[in-house]
C-alpha cells in the first residue's frame, strides 16, 4: 500500500514538473513603461487622491504601450475606440508595477510607476478591435481550399463552390468564421463568381504562386490563403464502434499584387464519433481552428512588424528617357520623400525601371508624396496602385 501510495506522489511530482517546465518556456510578451499619474485633493483627502493618481498613471502606462503597437496618427483617429476599449480595461493588462515617487503638491498628488504591462493581451484586444487591420487599409483575404472529407474519393476543388455551389467546405467554413471574429474583410466570393470563369489551368489542387496571384487580382483580393485539407480514418477505438478520424491541414498567404509570402502553417485534428463521415468532419473543424490561429497571429504580427517599421513597396517606373532623370527621381526618393528608408534598383531596360522601396508607411503614402512633388526637367503621372506596388509614368517638362 505505501509503495503504491509513494508511487502516485511520484507521479504527481512529475507531471508538476513538466507543467513548470512547459510554463517557463511559454513566451511572455511584457513591456516595463514608466509613467506619472496626476489627481487633484478633494476636502484634503490624500487617500483618495493617491489611488486616483495611481490609476492615472497605469492608464498612461497602457497608452505608452499601445503606441509601441501602432503610429501615434492611428492612436489619435482612433482614441475613441481604444478609451472605450483598451483605457477603461488598464488592470487587465498591467501585470504589476511599482511606485517609484509620490508626492502632494498643493492642491494635487503626484505619483510615478514603473509598470509591467502584458503587451501579448494588449495586442490581441487591438487585433479584436481592429486597429493593426485599419491601419494597413483593411485587406481583403481570400481562400483557396481543396478538402477531402471521409468517404469522398477526390478532393472537394476550392472552384466548385465558386462556379455552381452555394455551400463551403468544412474547413473554409471555419476559416471564413475565424477571420470574420477577428475582424478581417473577407472576400464575398459568390458574389462575384458570375462574372469569373475559372479557366482549367487553374483547376487543381497545387496552385503555384503566380496562379494565386492571379485569381486574388480577379476577385479583388490583397491577401489570398491557398492551402489543402484532409481527413482519414484510422481505426476503432479500443475494439468499440466508435470510429477513430484524424485530418491535417497546410497553408500559406501571400499577396496577390506582388506575391510577397505572408504567413505558411500547417495543423492537426482528431475526433470520435460512431458515424467515421461524423467523426472526419469533426476533426476537419478542429484542425481549420487551429490553422486559422496560427495564419491569424502570423499576418498580424506580419503587419504589426510593418507599421512599427518598414515596409517594401515594389515601384514600376515608365517612360524613363535618360538615366538622369531616373537619378533625379531616385534623389528625391531617398532625400524627399517622408518615410523612406532604403531605395533598392533592381533593373532597367526599355524605357522601364524597377525599384524596391523601404518605406516607414505603405505605398498609398509613398505615391501621395510623389503627386506633391516638383520636380525640375519632367513631371509624373501615378498610372496605378496597390497595397504594395506603386506604377508611375515619367513625363518631359
Amino acid at each position: 500500500m505505501r509503495k503504491s501510495t509513494g508511487f502516485v506522489i511520484l507521479c504527481f511530482m512529475m507531471i508538476l514538473m513538466l507543467a513548470n517546465v512547459g510554463l517557463a518556456e511559454q513566451p511572455f510578451q511584457t513591456q516595463v513603461m514608466k509613467a506619472e499619474g496626476v489627481a487633484a485633493i478633494v476636502n484634503n483627502d490624500k487617500a483618495i487622491a493617491r489611488d486616483s493618481a495611481i490609476e492615472d498613471a497605469l492608464r498612461k502606462a497602457v497608452e505608452q504601450a499601445v503606441g509601441t503597437l501602432v503610429s501615434s496618427e492611428t492612436m489619435v483617429e482612433n482614441y475613441q475606440l481604444l478609451s472605450d476599449s483598451i483605457y477603461t480595461k488598464t488592470k487587465g493588462y498591467v501585470q504589476n508595477y511599482r511606485i517609484t515617487s509620490e508626492v502632494p503638491i498643493e492642491t494635487l498628488y503626484k505619483v510615478t510607476v514603473e509598470a509591467t504591462v502584458a503587451l501579448g493581451n494588449l495586442k490581441d484586444d487591438m487585433f479584436a478591435i481592429g486597429l493593426l487591420l485599419a491601419r494597413k487599409h483593411k485587406p481583403r483575404v481570400m481562400f483557396l481550399i481543396a478538402e477531402q472529407n471521409i468517404g469522398q474519393e477526390h478532393y472537394k476543388y476550392w472552384w466548385g463552390h465558386y462556379a455552381s455551389e452555394t455551400d463551403l467546405s468544412v474547413s473554409e467554413t471555419v476559416l471564413v468564421e475565424k477571420f470574420r471574429e477577428k475582424g478581417f474583410n473577407v472576400v464575398d466570393y459568390a458574389t462575384k463568381a458570375e462574372n469569373i470563369r475559372i479557366s482549367k489551368e487553374y483547376r487543381m489542387v497545387n496552385l503555384n504562386d503566380d496562379a494565386v496571384m492571379s485569381l486574388g487580382n480577379q476577385y479583388d483580393a490583397e491577401v489570398v490563403i491557398v492551402g489543402k485539407a484532409l481527413a482519414k480514418y484510422v481505426g476503432n477505438v479500443m475494439n468499440t464502434s466508435m470510429k477513430s478520424c484524424q485530418a491535417n491541414m497546410t497553408a500559406r498567404a501571400i499577396r496577390s499584387d506582388n506575391g510577397a509570402f505572408v504567413a505558411s502553417t500547417s495543423s492537426y485534428g482528431a475526433a470520435v464519433h460512431i458515424d467515421e463521415i461524423t467523426a472526419g468532419t469533426e476533426a476537419l473543424k478542429k484542425s481549420a481552428s487551429d490553422l486559422a490561429s496560427k495564419l491569424i497571429d502570423q499576418i498580424l504580427n506580419t503587419h504589426r512588424d510593418e507599421i512599427g517599421g518598414t515596409t517594401l513597396v515594389q515601384m514600376t517606373v515608365n517612360g524613363v528617357r535618360s538615366y538622369q532623370d531616373f537619378l533625379s527621381l531616385k534623389n528625391v526618393l531617398k532625400g524627399e520623400v517622408r518615410g523612406v528608408k532604403g531605395v533598392h534598383q533592381r533593373s532597367i531596360s526599355a524605357g522601364v525601371a524597377k525599384i524596391d522601396i523601404d518605406i516607414r508607411g505603405d505605398a498609398q503614402s509613398l505615391a501621395d508624396e510623389l503627386a506633391a512633388k516638383n520636380f525640375q526637367n519632367f513631371s509624373i503621372n501615378i498610372t496605378s496602385m496597390t497595397q504594395n506596388t506603386v506604377e508611375l509614368t515619367i513625363f518631359p517638362k
